[in-house]
């Protein structure tokens, strides 16, 4: 079921990445230093549900890359916590945390709060999902 979400995710970024409208003419810059990625789980406790091990998407859509942070080369990561309730839709949407701070945080959560799932067998609470905005694209961290 987790492989199974997680090339279904794979495929829905590759796919979204390849149609990307890149907003300026001009090509991505890097003006900053990328942060290494966070170890995610590192973050949860025991319970929580942990990106692909329980979520199976219906409607997943990345984040855009905001036109701020592009223009100006920024980029980084966004570690989300939501809850998915017994329909597969989103509640609770929060960050958890963000390098660098005020730049992806508006994008990452307007984007998560239209996310739905497959239902769960019980309403899941705590899901963490890393979110990475790297070289003028977003993709979904492990």
């Amino acid at each position: 079921m987790m492989r199974m979400f997680i090339l279904s995710l794979l495929f829905i970024s590759a796919s979204l990445s390849a149609c990307a409208i890149i907003p300026s003419s001009k090509p991505f810059k890097p003006k900053s230093y990328y942060p290494p990625d966070p170890w995610v789980k590192g973050y949860a406790n025991p319970d929580d549900c942990i990106g692909g091990e329980k979520l199976a998407a219906i409607n997943f859509e990345l984040p855009s890359y905001p036109k701020k942070a592009f223009r100006t080369g920024r980029q980084g990561w966004v570690i989300l916590r939501l809850d998915v309730d017994e329909s597969g839709a989103t509640e609770n949407v929060r960050i958890e945390r963000a390098l660098p701070g005020g730049m992806f945080e508006s994008a990452t959560k307007k984007a998560a709060n239209k996310w739905l799932f497959h239902p769960p067998e019980a309403p899941l609470d705590n899901c963490r999902v890393l979110i990475r905005y790297k070289l003028g694209a977003v993709s979904l961290g492990g």
